[in-house]
């Protein structure tokens, strides 16, 4: 009965939270597009299509900052109206209201990996080509990669001047392969299909130039794509297109990495936030706690990206999630 009445608490100021965020993201996207939709003359068809493509974007964010500020804002009634006292005063144990809660932020978890998985890479996808229709005509962008390297571990050195997308394959162009025995093949043009790299061209072996027609076997297929909704160019990829990229490319393991821990975020945020707002006294203090979890979180995340870029580990990823599930563990054990 108490757990669904602290639900009962947070879920409204959950549902405000998230319109809030997601409020204030579509009008950062609208500002930031404003000079956009004049020179072009976008009319509001085109602005609203724009915005329900955005929307997975936006609700990837919202959905684990509403749930801090939902559950602060939640509990802090509860704590302005001394309920939470009159609860440990009958001998409910704090860790029995912490349950319910634990559970609406796995819930929030799940939820968002599926979107983070499959919903928000297609939505961006969609979101390009509507965006490149705007700027550029029905022409849109190309969708070429140019000089492309792939360094697969045991298979040797893949490289294209070019990766043209098409139709249930890549179109390769200039493209050079050296493999683990050190044999390189080289071709004007090939296909980049499910079996692999597929041309004709020639192989040199042992200072031999040989003609070569056949596969070499890549285990990656994905659709090179130009992204302008996002600096990173990893976010139109769905998880499993992700993970094939990874096996290939050491930029993208990072990416995995980081889809992955910003979908268990909710999860952590969620944990430290109850814990936090069941061991507080006044009221006051939890508007603080929203500010302070949510801002401390944006430092770690973006420390994480930083120390990507000098080759650090890509699990350094999970480097928000595992500070905050420490800090949520050694406030559950206060609360005892």
């Amino acid at each position: 009965m108490l757990g669904r009445y602290v639900l009962k608490e947070v879920l409204l100021p959950y549902g405000v939270g998230v319109f809030l965020f997601m409020a204030l993201l579509t009008f950062d996207l609208l500002s930031s597009l404003s000079g956009v939709f004049l020179s072009r003359g976008a009319g509001a068809e085109a602005i609203l299509l724009l915005v329900l493509y955005r929307l997975p974007w936006t609700l990837s964010l919202a959905l684990p900052l509403g749930l801090v500020f939902a559950i602060l804002v939640g509990l802090s009634r509860l704590i302005r109206h001394s309920e939470l006292k009159a609860a440990y005063a009958a001998g409910v144990p704090p860790l029995a209201l912490l349950k319910p809660l634990l559970l609406l932020s796995l819930l929030v978890a799940l939820v968002n990996l599926y979107n983070l998985a499959e919903v928000r890479p297609r939505a961006l996808e969609a979101y390009d080509r509507a965006l490149a229709r705007l700027l550029y005509g029905e022409g849109g962008l190309s969708g070429v990669l140019r000089r492309q390297v792939y360094a697969l571990e045991g298979q040797g050195v893949y490289y294209a001047e070019e990766v043209v997308p098409e139709v249930g394959q890549n179109r390769l162009y200039g493209l050079r392969v050296v493999d683990e025995k050190g044999r390189i093949y080289s071709a004007k043009e090939g296909v980049w299909d499910k079996e692999g790299w597929q041309f004709l061209g020639y192989v040199l072996e042992e200072g031999k130039l040989k003609p070569f027609q056949g596969i070499l076997p890549f285990p990656a297929l994905f659709r090179p794509k130009e992204s302008l909704g996002s600096k990173d160019p990893y976010d139109s990829s769905t998880l499993e297109e992700l993970w094939q990229r990874a096996r290939v490319e050491p930029a993208a393991r990072f990416a995995l990495h980081r889809r992955l821990a910003d979908a268990l975020g909710g999860f952590f945020l969620g944990f430290a936030a109850a814990a936090l707002g069941l061991s507080l006294r006044e009221a006051a203090w939890a508007f603080l706690g929203v500010v302070l979890l949510i801002f401390g979180y944006y430092v770690l995340w973006t420390l994480s990206a930083q120390l990507a870029r000098y080759d650090v580990s890509p699990l350094l990823a999970h480097l928000p999630n595992g500070l905050y599930g420490l800090l949520a563990l050694y406030l559950t054990w206060r609360l005892r």
